[in-house]
């Protein structure tokens, strides 16, 4: 029983954390526990309590600019390590990418500081509220912004076998950027714990908890038990609410990138000799894919309309892959997805040997589907979101001197690599026919190939044909940028299947790629779609709507760094979702507030308290 005269508690005392080495310390926790939370140690559990030291140091810090520049040195050399895998593509960018991140941390934290010195809010609102503001404007800015290691990924799957988290099913009403939140939120609650005294007096010999403590308590509870049981709603909906898909096949390569960069005839033609073998053995086995997909960018040639006419004209036989890939579809049988580039215009710059030349310019980094009778299909997906530095370069493109010194520190080239952007979100129609389905009546008519190739209704589909679309390299990392491929503007989907392409041999390493495939499994919880994922390089393979991870490529027990092929048949989900309606617009609004109650704290006198 607490003394009367002195009532017991663990507060720590409103004069403020003064000593450098104690910032260094807490700071240095959390920059432990947000290492462990993400992949290749992937502990999600720590990332439930991974902000409480840095938190506690933002509620008691007696000095804002001790805080920001302790927090700032120690995030620096957390995000030096997180993101080691870049150093391999570019040295000067990873440094720079390294300081820029970790100045949104730091800065979330000053603005925690000042808020919660202003207002004196309970920290499991203040905490998660703004590290998530942050992480929304760090997801936007600069050049697109950097969607990698924000907390809700930590809740994600990327091993097989994993069962769907609960927690996470929640990225369906508000993105990853909510499930951020409530990861956050018990680092909050602990700070609370920490900072107020347990109980108050309210009389001789009586006390009760302090408002605080109980009001966050409360909260807590209130959050977690909430989205665990709507979770868990949302995981016994699946069955109903799924039907069996296309039987898809995706490739696996292993063509190192430095054979991308600087190929040859004899490189290029063994690299597509294992692609073309590898192709025909997944379509040789049962039940036949309906569809199978190539990695990003693996045809050596641009395939579109207008570059096969300028090959055509030329001379010189690049227009041979073009006509390999037709004839190998039609000997197989079976719908092709595949990476390839499109140039839509040429223009001349001679040799340095004077002979004559040309570059392509635009040039696009596209998907390109090529039915089972041959035929390549009249559309295709040009990428949207470029990656900055390695596919265009900001802000100094039209400034020749300044964009050669960034070509030269920040970008893996020697010269000018940059792609144009895409404006199309393309949707392909791609027939197939459904396995049978033991809890669904069986439906044996079969559209026409004709049919899908035409444009139809924006009313769903029938099952027999499924509208793919498809997110290219870092793509599916970019909330924003899958949303605004599955759903129209209304809230309906406008497609049933993700098909991610892309080539993970920058990052010769086994750390980028379960990180940026943990990442992905985010769009199918928030969209409710599955995808089947086609990587150079690896991790390939499925995650089904839930955010499950399905089957995988695998070689000898290795998932990365060999070749192979995987079979599934994804269950497509008729669910929509609040994301897929509203987006990232309600964590928007909680960024706008912060910034206001910002603004609001230093215009407005605060009153005195005692």
């Amino acid at each position: 029983m607490p003394s009367p005269h002195r009532p017991s508690h663990i507060a720590l005392p409103r004069t403020g954390i003064r000593s450098v080495p104690v910032y260094l310390i807490l700071l240095s926790i959390s920059a432990v526990l947000i290492v462990l939370s993400f992949p290749p140690f992937g502990f999600a559990w720590l990332a439930y309590i991974a902000l409480w030291p840095a938190g506690l140091l933002a509620a008691r810090a007696a000095s804002a600019k001790q805080l920001a520049w302790t927090s700032f040195v120690i995030f620096w050399a957390v995000w030096l390590f997180l993101i080691s895998w870049l150093i391999p593509v570019t040295g000067g960018g990873y440094v720079v990418l390294a300081a820029l991140m970790a100045s949104y941390w730091s800065l979330a934290l000053v603005i925690t500081h000042a808020l919660h010195k202003r207002f004196r809010t309970a920290m499991i609102l203040l905490l998660p509220v703004v590290w998530v503001a942050s992480e929304y404007v760090r997801g936007r800015l600069f050049a697109g912004g950097f969607s990698w290691f924000m907390f809700g990924h930590t809740q994600a799957s990327y091993i097989p076998g994993q069962a769907a988290g609960r927690i996470i099913q929640t990225a369906d009403l508000f993105g990853e950027l909510g499930v951020s939140l409530i990861v956050v939120m018990t680092s909050g609650l602990l700070v609370d714990l920490m900072i107020h005294p347990l109980f108050t007096p309210i009389g001789q010999n009586k006390y009760r908890m302090h408002r605080t403590i109980r009001g966050s308590l409360i909260l807590w509870l209130l959050v977690m038990s909430t989205s665990w049981f709507y979770g868990g709603y949302r995981i016994g909906q699946w069955e109903q609410a799924t039907q069996p898909g296309p039987q898809i096949a995706v490739i696996q390569t292993n063509v190192p990138q430095d054979n991308k960069n600087h190929s040859t005839p004899t490189q290029d033609a063994e690299n597509w000799r294992r692609m073309i073998e590898l192709t025909r053995l997944a379509a040789s086995t049962s039940p036949t894919p309906d569809l199978i997909v190539w990695p990003e960018t693996m045809v050596p040639k641009a395939i579109n309309p207008k570059a096969l006419a300028f090959y055509r004209e030329m001379g010189g036989g690049s227009e041979i892959y073009h006509e390999l890939i037709r004839k190998t579809v039609q000997s197989i049988g079976t719908h092709l997805m595949v990476g390839s580039h499109a140039y839509e215009g040429f223009v001349e710059e001679p040799f340095p040997d004077g002979s004559p030349g040309y570059i392509p310019s635009p040039r696009y980094n596209s998907a390109f589907l090529y039915y089972a009778d041959g035929e390549q299909s009249l559309d295709r997906y040009d990428k949207i979101h470029r990656v900055p530095f390695g596919e265009f370069i900001p802000w100094v493109g039209a400034i020749p001197p300044i964009k050669n010194l960034f070509l030269k520190w920040f970008t893996p080239y020697d010269r000018d690599y940059s792609l144009a952007q895409g404006t199309a979100l393309t949707v392909f129609d791609i027939p197939f026919q459904p396995q049978p389905d033991p809890q669904q009546p069986q439906d044996n008519s079969t559209p026409s190939l004709s049919a899908a190739k035409t444009r139809g209704s924006p009313t769903p589909p029938s099952i027999n044909i499924v509208r793919v679309v498809t997110p290219i390299c870092y793509e599916d990392a970019v909330g924003r940028v899958v949303r605004r491929l599955v759903y129209q503007p209304d809230g309906q989907k406008r497609a049933d299947l993700l098909v991610n392409l892309t080539n993970s041999a920058w990052y010769p390493n086994y750390v980028q790629q379960p990180q940026h495939f943990q990442i992905a499994t985010l769009r199918c919880i928030e969209n409710r779609i599955p995808m089947a994922r086609s990587v150079n390089g690896g991790i390939s393979g499925f995650i089904d709507s839930l955010g499950r991870v399905g089957t995988l490529v695998e070689v000898g027990g290795q998932h990365q760094w060999v070749d192979g092929f995987a079979t599934a048949q994804p269950r497509l989900d008729s669910r929509l979702t609040l994301y897929g309606t509203l987006g990232d617009l309600p964590v928007a609004c909680l960024a706008t507030l912060t910034a206001l109650l910002l603004v609001w704290g230093k215009i407005v006198p605060r009153k005195i308290r005692d």
